[in-house]
């Protein structure tokens, strides 16, 4: 201790001198794996490199497809084709602007609950005016019962979709009226539709993310809104708002209603028809001298006469007797039967497409 201490100046410097080669060991060693660690990368880019020159055969015994410019030109043409077809699709999907429907985005809360109420009136009214039955006991909200049905219940929002969903429902009601033929019986069970008001925020982790969805507790729903089970939804591609229209009526009806619906010129589409048996109370309801056709009575003397069921089908006398003249050969075969119908209806329209995220510390324009 005493020879350290009288050497003390060059006794630090040995220690800091064997600190600092220790030091320049550890770096030399971070160094050289730091090398290593690089030159793996570029090895692996290289090779990486060389196997988009040489090509890759996406299908087997096809020759293979490099990158080289003449591959990078033709690919960015096909890009713009495909852009281009993505771009003829989305109008076809659109329709013609002008006939497009869209929601007031001025509309608020109280505006848009007595838009509602208006409506529904007017549709009660006019359905009426027209000779059209609904229900005696509850009638129709047309897809707006919990407005109608709660007073001082109002949208919270999503005013502007809802208010798109109360004219599509217009446009679908004066179809379906426009439908009828000139004496036929009509009965409007109802009008649903899907209640975008009331979806929530779909959290992270589940398909949807970050977007609006149907509520998990769907019984809460009203009986005239609906989740409809098939859709042309697809995110980010096509977005939909589906309504059911449930009406009693004659084929007819029905015919004319979605012939009207799809050459209207709307971005609408029929994605299913269900056809059923009606209730005998609206038997009852629709039953009028008018609307039934009763069967041709058969004369006592005309024989009874089989066939000509099929067209050009020769007809047969039973007993040996001739054939009856040509108004005698009809008979009724199968009655006329009110049936009950329900129609989806799909909105289509685009997704407004959202800009760019710009790159972090470049300025926005």
């Amino acid at each position: 201790m005493q020879n350290f201490k009288k050497n003390l100046g060059f006794n630090l410097l040995l220690i800091a001198l064997a600190i600092a080669f220790v030091a320049g060991c550890a770096l030399a060693y971070l160094a050289y794996r730091g090398g290593y660690s690089s030159d793996l990368l570029l090895q692996r880019a290289r090779k990486d490199q060389s196997a988009l020159l040489q090509g890759h055969a996406f299908v087997p015994g096809a020759p293979a497809i490099s990158l080289n410019e003449d591959n990078v030109a033709k690919a960015a043409e096909d890009v713009k084709s495909l852009e281009a077809h993505l771009g003829s699709l989305r109008g076809a999907i659109a329709g013609n602007p002008e006939l497009a429907i869209k929601g007031k985005p001025s509309a608020n809360s109280a505006e848009l609950s007595a838009l509602l109420r208006e409506s529904v009136d007017g549709w009660r009214k006019l359905a009426t005016d027209s000779g059209i039955k609904l229900s005696a006991t509850d009638p129709t909200a047309f897809g707006f019962r919990r407005y109608i049905h709660n007073q001082g219940t109002s949208p919270k929002r999503e005013f502007q979709k809802v208010d798109q969903q109360r004219q599509i429902i217009d446009f679908l009601v004066r179809q379906l009226i426009e439908s009828r033929p000139a004496g036929s019986p009509l009965f409007i069970e109802s009008i649903d539709r899907e209640p975008v008001e009331t979806f929530v925020l779909i959290p992270e982790g589940k398909p949807g993310a970050g977007t609006y969805g149907p509520e998990p507790d769907t019984s809460r729903n009203e009986i005239d809104e609906f989740l409809a089970s098939r859709t042309f939804d697809r995110r980010d591609l096509v977005e939909t708002a589906s309504f059911r229209v449930r009406f009693v009526g004659y084929t007819p009806t029905l015919r004319t209603f979605v012939n009207k619906v799809r050459n209207s010129g709307r971005p609408l589409a029929i994605s299913s028809i269900d056809v059923g048996l009606t209730t005998p109370d609206i038997q009852k309801l629709l039953a009028s001298a008018s609307a039934l056709t009763p069967a041709a009575p058969s004369s006592p003397t005309a024989p009874a006469v089989v066939g000509n069921f099929f067209r050009d089908e020769p007809a047969t006398a039973t007993n040996g007797a001739k054939p009856a003249s040509t108004e005698d050969k009809r008979v009724l075969v199968v009655p006329r039967k009110l049936s009950a119908f329900v129609v989806q209806v799909d909105y289509l329209s685009i997704p407004e497409e959202k800009p760019a995220a710009t790159a972090e510390g470049e300025p926005k324009k």
